[in-house]
């Protein structure tokens, strides 16, 4: 049993399962919704024992704390639905072994099946262990209790494991190569194209040259539809009066202004319209 801190700065007491096979760390879904810490966004494969796999696309960043001590941990845990089932598999029988009274059980109840909310990896299981450790035998039986940083642990074998219909492999591999994201895409299969695209695609096809010094020129692609802007003259004259009275207020921004207009007339981008109905903004170039 750990303690992991949520949003508000509290203790949430979560079951944790040290797995010294594992290179990553998990956390439950249902857990880490509870704990309301942000989530990141990640695509990463988690591979398991017989190529079974399932793929993780969000982690939290949290703290690890142990029930009897100041050890704290600051490690990142892979979100997953689940991460297994009840452990133990059944009921220890605890009573059959003479386990000592001083010491303190990182989990008191160890014997009971109960779900994981937590799964440590390898480097934080090896970071908790202590000096100190404990055998106990009964017949062809036998725990380990080993002290960590969390309280002593509790591992060994069923006293009838044949009695049992299933057990657990708790073995984690960590896919580095898509860590971050990952590309849902079939490169053999030619992606659907809206009608845009694919008229966008042929314009550049048709009206893409190249001139005597090696320079590509294209015409900009426009809809052959016309579209019905509104009354669009009052917005452009108010934002023509807001700029000259920025040009009034900042002398200097006027004349930098005036030479980007000046580069984008001497190079023909933009030419002086005669039409009287268009607003136009080469006049706020005149000194």
């Amino acid at each position: 049993m750990v303690k992991v801190t949520n949003n508000r700065g509290n203790l949430v007491v979560a079951r944790a399962l040290l797995d010294s096979c594992s290179i990553v760390n998990l956390i439950t879904e249902n857990f880490a919704k509870s704990l309301r810490l942000s989530e990141f966004p990640c695509s990463v494969s988690i591979g398991a024992v017989d190529g079974l796999c399932t793929v993780s696309q969000r982690y939290i960043q949290a703290s690890i704390h142990s029930k009897y001590n100041n050890h704290i941990q600051q490690i990142q845990l892979l979100i997953v639905p689940k991460i297994a089932e009840a452990v133990p598999n059944d009921v220890f029988p605890r009573e059959f072994f003479d386990i000592p009274k001083n010491i303190k059980l990182a989990d008191p109840q160890f014997h009971l099946p109960k779900s994981i909310d937590v799964l440590l990896s390898s480097g934080v299981t090896l970071s908790v262990l202590a000096v100190g450790q404990i055998k106990l035998q009964r017949e062809n039986s036998e725990i380990i209790l080993q002290k960590t940083s969390l309280g002593w642990i509790v591992a060994g074998e069923n006293i009838n494991q044949s009695s049992y219909s299933s057990t657990s492999c708790h073995m984690v591999k960590l896919d580095k190569l898509i860590e971050r994201f990952r590309l849902i895409e079939d490169l053999d299969h030619e992606p659907n194209k809206s009608r845009d695209e694919v008229a966008c695609e042929q314009h550049y096809v048709t009206h893409t040259q190249c001139d005597s010094s090696g320079r590509y020129i294209v015409r900009l692609p426009f809809r052959n539809s016309k579209f019905d802007l509104g009354n669009s003259k009052s917005q452009a004259l108010k934002r023509f009066d807001s700029l000259q009275a920025k040009f009034a207020k900042n002398p200097s921004l006027k004349v930098e202004y005036s030479k980007v207009m000046d580069e984008y007339i001497s190079l023909g981008h933009m030419t002086l319209c005669e039409v009287t109905k268009m607003v136009i903004f080469y006049p706020i170039m005149q000194s």
